[in-house]
């Protein structure tokens, strides 16, 4: 969440007199005991002195953590997390947005074009192992491809809820089961229809919380497009961008989506056209159209410095490994903490090579191009080669 405040709530308590460590509560209460002199023998070597020490003591900082921690940090929109914050947006009109399964549609080619084909409802189709996860999709339906058609889109969704599957095209390859008739597989353009998606983060969510301060006026501003775009599950209200210039004549705009993980379908952004413009949702005389974040393209090569001794397997796995990793950068998959490519940024490649090293203690790493700088696009990869030099 950008902008995020951060409230130290102890620090507001211990500046406003209250006690909160061990050592100042047992200040407070030795002084007390001094000046009401209820009891003589307050030496450290005293067992019943300690006893009353610790009946004191402790529960004063149980009851202080939980001042801290449930009361004062759930009192307040900033800070609030869990089912707190579920008030919060209860009390707006809001409702976390649960998780879901991606949905889409995945290439098979046949063998033979001549020969009919049915791909069996619950095929499985699945990525290769990605920092030692593997991705499935399967078949929702039985599907058949006619004699005379070389290939067809066949409707699948993902085994589990979740945007890691929303993988972007060329990752979803490899049938586990061959079938019968079926040369090959793959997500091509445009493949994602439905974005998975996780439940909605307590961070994501609490944006949303905000913006919903701004609907109280009565014409359709940012905030209401922002608002009833991010509604849609798996689309957050902090990836949408705005353009005002008027593109097509006075009354319109334009709002360009991005997706944390994958690359947004047309077939997907013509279902949030139509429910912003054809299902009514938008201000009289309004024209908003939205699109994808317009990309660029970027040819990279990545050479790794490595140590000489290293196997050949070992070698294919780093490879394999590190492209991934900077695909992750690049909003490709989700499988690496990594810092990703924004639009409105600079993206730094020395970041890159310190997040390289961090995940696989390479010698070095050298880049075939320097930091990317974004206006209103988000960077892609055309091509990337990532190349082994033994030192």
């Amino acid at each position: 969440m950008k902008n995020k405040i951060d409230i130290d709530y102890e620090k507001i308590l211990s500046d406003s007199g209250m006690p909160t460590t061990a050592e100042t509560v047992r200040a407070e209460f030795d002084a007390l005991v001094k000046s009401e002199g209820l009891i003589t023998n307050t030496s450290r070597m005293s067992p019943f002195w300690r006893l009353i020490m610790a009946i004191v003591t402790t529960p004063f900082l149980w009851l202080k953590d939980a001042l801290i921690n449930v009361v004062l940090k759930n009192s307040f929109l900033a800070t609030a997390s869990g089912a707190f914050l579920d008030l919060f947006a209860w009390a707006v009109n809001l409702t976390r947005k649960p998780a879901i399964a991606a949905g889409g549609v995945i290439h098979f080619y046949k063998t033979d074009t001549r020969q009919a084909v049915t791909v069996k409802a619950g095929t499985l189709i699945q990525s290769e192992r990605i920092n030692g996860v593997i991705y499935q999709l399967r078949v929702v339906a039985d599907t058949l491809i006619p004699a005379g058609v070389a290939a067809l889109p066949v409707g699948v969704e993902a085994v589990a809820v979740g945007s890691a599957y929303n993988l972007a095209p060329g990752y979803y390859r490899i049938l586990p089961q061959a079938v019968a008739g079926i040369s090959h597989v793959n997500n091509e353009e445009d493949w994602l229809n439905q974005p998975g998606d996780n439940e909605e983060a307590d961070d994501d969510l609490r944006a949303r919380c905000r913006n919903q301060f701004n609907l109280v006026g009565n014409y359709h501003t940012d905030a209401v497009y922002r608002g009833m775009i991010s509604s849609l599950t798996g689309l957050n209200s902090e990836r949408i961008y705005f353009v005002h210039d008027a593109p097509r004549g006075p009354g319109t705009a334009n709002a360009y989506l991005l997706l944390d993980t994958g690359v947004i379908s047309q077939p997907f952004i013509d279902m949030v056209n139509d429910y912003v413009m054809s299902q009514g949702h938008h201000g009289h005389g309004d024209d908003l159209q939205c699109f994808a974040v317009p990309e660029t393209h970027y040819d990279l090569t990545v050479t790794l410095y490595v140590k000489d001794n290293m196997t050949a397997e070992a070698s294919e796995a780093l490879i394999n490994n590190v492209e991934h990793l900077i695909r992750c950068a690049f909003r490709e998959n989700s499988q690496y903490d990594v810092v990703k490519v924004w639009p409105y940024s600079r993206y730094s490649f020395s970041q890159l090579g310190r997040e390289i090293h961090r995940h696989f203690g390479v010698d070095s790493v050298v880049f075939s191009r320097g930091d990317i700088i974004s206006g209103l696009e988000i960077p892609r990869l055309s091509s990337l080669t990532v190349v082994p030099d033994n030192e």
